[in-house]
C-alpha cells in the first residue's frame, strides 16, 4: 500500500543519492573517453551510455528536488579535462563500459527491491533495461572485433548425481577436487573486474596531482595484481583460462584527465564493487580453502576502502549523504 504522503522513503533517498554521485562520476569518464576514442563502433557504445547516464542524472535530480532534498554536488565539468592526452585505449573504454554495466545491473536490481514509489521503481526498471541494451551492444562489438574474453568451458557430466561425501568441501591441506562450474563462473568474473581495476589504478597512479594519492593508487594497483595472481592460481589448477590483461591498454601519459577527487572516489567505487563480487562469490564457494582465501581478499579490500574513505575526509572531498534526525541532540539543545 502506498504511503499517504507519497514522499520518498529513506531507502529511496539513499539509493537515488548514491546513484546520482556515481552517475555524475561515470559521466565525466565517458566525456573524456568519447573525445579520445578513435574506433567508430566503440564510439557509438560510448555515446549511448553517455546519453542514458545524462538522462538518469536528470531524472534523479527531479525526484530529489520534488521532495525538497538538495541535489548532491557529485562531479562536474571541473573534474574532467577532455584536452588531456590519451591515457586509456579504445579496448579499455569498451571493457570499462561492460564492467560498469555489470555493476549497475547488480546494484540497480537491489535498489529496485528497496523502492515502493511507482515512479522511482519505473526509474530503476528503465535503468536496468538501458544497461541491458548497452551491455548487448558492447558484447556485439567485442565479438565482431575478436575482443571477447575466452570464457572457460567444461565437459558435460555423463549424468546428474548427488554428492556422496564431505570430501567435496575439501580441506586447507592436501589435494583438492576440481572447480565446479559455479565456482569457475564467479572466480572468472571477479578476475575480470580485477583486471580492469588494476589498469584503471595504473592510469590514476601516473596522473594524480597529489603525491600521497599517487602512492595510494599504486598500492591499490598492487593489491589488484595480487588478487589476480590468486585467481590465476585457482583457475590454473583446473586448467581454466584467465581473462585477458588490460595492462597494455594504458599509455605513458602523466597528464591528469580527471581530478584527484574523482579518481579517489572512483577507487572507492571499484573497491565497493570488489567487495560485492567477493561477497557473492564467497556465498557460492564450496571448497573451504578457496573460502578462506576470499575472506583474506575481502579483509584486504576492506582495509584499503577504509583508508580511501579517510583520505576523502582528510581532503574534504567526501560528501555527506542525507541523514536522519539526531533526536538526542534535539532533546539536549
Amino acid at each position: 500500500m502506498a504511503q499517504a504522503s507519497n514522499h520518498l522513503t529513506a531507502p529511496e533517498v539513499g539509493v537515488l543519492w548514491a546513484q546520482y554521485v556515481n552517475a555524475t562520476l561515470t559521466n565525466c569518464m565517458y566525456q573524456y573517453f568519447i573525445v579520445e576514442n578513435e574506433d567508430k563502433e566503440i564510439g557509438e557504445v560510448l555515446d549511448s551510455i553517455k546519453q542514458i547516464t545524462q538522462h538518469k542524472i536528470q531524472r534523479i535530480s527531479g525526484f530529489l528536488e520534488s521532495d525538497n532534498y538538495p541535489v548532491p554536488i557529485g562531479f562536474t565539468g571541473s573534474d574532467v579535462n577532455t584536452n588531456a592526452a590519451r591515457l586509456y585505449s579504445d579496448l579499455f573504454h569498451l571493457s570499462y563500459v561492460r564492467c560498469i554495466s555489470r555493476l549497475g545491473l547488480t546494484t540497480y536490481g537491489l535498489a529496485l527491491t528497496a523502492c515502493v514509489r511507482q515512479d522511482v521503481r519505473t526509474h530503476f526498471i528503465q535503468c536496468i533495461n538501458d544497461l541491458i541494451q548497452i551491455d548487448q551492444k558492447a558484447v556485439q562489438v567485442q565479438q565482431s572485433k575478436g575482443l571477447l574474453d575466452r570464457f572457460p568451458y567444461i565437459s558435460p557430466p555423463e549424468k546428474a548425481e548427488y554428492i556422496q561425501d564431505t570430501d567435496f568441501f575439501g580441506s586447507f591441506f592436501g589435494s583438492q577436487r576440481p572447480l565446479s562450474a559455479i565456482e569457475i563462473a564467479n572466480i572468472f568474473l571477479a578476475s575480470q573486474m580485477n583486471m580492469l581495476t588494476k589498469a584503471l589504478l595504473m592510469g590514476f597512479a601516473q596522473t594524480a596531482e597529489a603525491k600521497d594519492l599517487r602512492k595510494f593508487f599504486l598500492r591499490g594497483k598492487e593489491i589488484a595484481d595480487k588478487h589476480i595472481k590468486l585467481h590465476a592460481a585457482l583457475l590454473g589448477t583446473s586448467d581454466m583460462p584467465l581473462p585477458a590483461s588490460l595492462d597494455a591498454e594504458i599509455t605513458s601519459s602523466t597528464v591528469a584527465p580527471f581530478s584527484d577527487k574523482l579518481m579517489l572516489q572512483h577507487t572507492i567505487l571499484a573497491n565497493q564493487a570488489a567487495l560485492t563480487y567477493y561477497g557473492t562469490t564467497l556465498s557460492f564457494l564450496h571448497r573451504i580453502d578457496i573460502s578462506g582465501s576470499y575472506v583474506r581478499l575481502m579483509t584486504e579490500s576492506l582495509q584499503y576502502l577504509e583508508d580511501a574513505l579517510m583520505l576523502m575526509i582528510r581532503h574534504k572531498w567526501m560528501e555527506q549523504p542525507p541523514m536522519s534526525a539526531d533526536r538526542r541532540a534535539l532533546v539536549l539543545r
